[in-house]
C-alpha cells in the first residue's frame, strides 16, 4: 500500500540524502501524519493555509519499517495513517512538489 507523507521544501532538502528521516516530525504528537491517496486531497487546504512549498512523499508501507497505526481523526470523521518511528529512505518511492502532484 502507498501512503502520502507531507514535508515543507526546506525540511526536504535537509533530509533528502539521509538513511532514515522523521524524528523532529513527530516532536509535538508522537507520530508522523500521513494519508492514503483518497484522503490526500481532503489534507490540500490545510497545507495551502499554512502557506510554504510542500514535497509530497509516496511511501510504499511494504518497505517501511516503523510502525504505522490507523487513528481515527475527528475532524475528517475517519481513520488516517499515523507512523511511529522515523521513515526510511528506500520506503520513499517518489517525491514531488506540491505543486506537481
Amino acid at each position: 500500500m502507498m501512503i502520502i507523507v507531507n514535508i515543507l521544501e526546506e525540511y526536504y532538502e535537509k533530509i533528502k540524502d539521509k538513511n532514515s528521516f522523521g524524528k523532529e516530525l513527530s516532536a509535538d504528537e508522537g507520530f508522523i501524519h500521513a494519508s492514503t491517496y483518497e484522503q490526500f486531497p481532503l489534507i490540500i487546504p490545510r497545507l495551502e493555509k499554512k502557506g510554504g512549498s510542500f514535497i509530497v512523499l509516496l511511501i510504499d508501507t511494504e518497505k517501511l519499517k516503523s510502525e504505522i497505526k490507523w487513528e481515527y481523526s475527528k475532524s475528517f470523521n475517519q481513520d488516517f495513517p499515523h507512523i511511529y518511528g522515523e521513515i526510511n529512505k528506500d520506503a520513499v518511492v517518489k517525491a514531488v512538489k506540491l505543486s506537481d502532484f
